[in-house]
């Protein structure tokens, strides 16, 4: 089957693809590189590009610490404070001057960002995801964004994880019941027509 979409009703977000969980993905280069290579396709194709981050304050009062693990982890090793370095976008992958830049401090980017209503904004109907991890945040934003009627295609190998079988089992076992899973080379030639 070959992967179709209308670019003018479509947006292209890349997730979390910040220095601190950059350096945690094994085999990173390689995901980065076709994150870009989408990236560049969207920007040619005049496909909306709206970034998604996560970060926190000092001390991390706007995350739920307590009764979330993954938070605490966060938290434990000072990862993605908004001041530091490590909540930067990774400079492989930074965003143009006209792209949005959305920060949240969940795991899902439709619950504390304004990613609803920009998308709204902009007409689209259709989201291509890609980025890190691919068993929180790409499923996540995938599982929601479905819900909410999006088409939601997820970019296989522009997106990792902390481990290659959470990445794995993710691609084949889950996202393919909410969204269309494609590679980059399918992706791109999609968004320039």
């Amino acid at each position: 089957m070959t992967l179709e979409l209308d670019p003018r009703r479509t947006a292209v977000l890349p997730l979390d693809v910040q220095n601190d969980i950059v350096a945690m993905t094994p085999n990173v280069e390689p995901i980065l590189n076709n994150v870009k290579s989408v990236l560049d396709a969207a920007r040619d194709g005049k496909v909306p590009v709206a970034y998604v981050t996560v970060s926190f304050t000092e001390g991390y009062p706007d995350a739920p610490v307590k009764t979330h693990p993954l938070y605490q982890m966060v938290s434990e090793n000072r990862m993605v404070l908004a001041a530091g370095s490590g909540a930067e976008i990774h400079a492989s992958v930074s965003p143009k001057q006209d792209e949005l830049v959305l920060n949240k401090t969940s795991v899902d980017p439709f619950v504390t960002t304004r990613l609803a209503q920009h998308l709204q904004i902009i007409g689209a109907d259709t989201i291509v995801i890609m980025g890190f991890s691919t068993n929180f945040v790409v499923e996540s934003t995938a599982r929601t964004a479905a819900d909410m009627g999006y088409r939601v295609i997820v970019v296989r190998d522009a997106c990792g994880s902390g481990s290659e079988e959470n990445h794995e089992f993710a691609m084949s076992n889950l996202l393919p019941m909410f969204a269309t899973v494609a590679d980059a080379a399918e992706v791109r030639q999609t968004l320039t027509g």
